[in-house]
Order: C-alpha cells, then structure tokens, then sequence
C-alpha cells in the first residue's frame, strides 16, 4: 500500500512532463499525441493517492480488530 504513493506521485510527474511536450500551450489538457486528456490524468492520480492514504490510515487505526479475527 504505502509504495502505492511514490508510484502515483511518479505518474504525476510523467503525465505533466507530457503536458509541457505534447500540447501547445500551458492551459491545453489535450494531448497532440495520444489524444489523452493529461490534466483528467493527473487529477485521477491525486485522487489515487488521496484514497491510498485514507486506506493506510483506516488499516493503521483497526490493525487491532484485523488482526484479532486472523484476517
């Protein structure tokens, strides 16, 4: 779970090194390439890493619960 975050975090970055290579201009979204939209890219990977938090977090606070049914 927690190696989840820098590989998301990764993924950011590459999708916005496409978003300075691949557009026109800084405010396109809309890769010239592949035809993705970059900024949806990047918005679903915050969102990822966000979620995996909450779950580390959740999984952090009933450790005691899991691990007493053998879960």
């Amino acid at each position: 779970m927690i190696i989840l975050i820098p590989i998301f975090y990764f993924g950011i970055i590459n999708t916005m090194v496409s978003l300075k290579y691949e557009t026109d201009s800084p405010t396109e979204c809309i890769s010239k390439i592949t035809g993705d939209n970059l900024c949806d890219s990047i918005s679903n990977l915050k969102t990822l890493i966000y979620s995996d938090i909450v779950i580390i977090i959740l999984l952090i606070i009933f450790r005691n619960k899991i691990s007493k049914n053998g879960i």
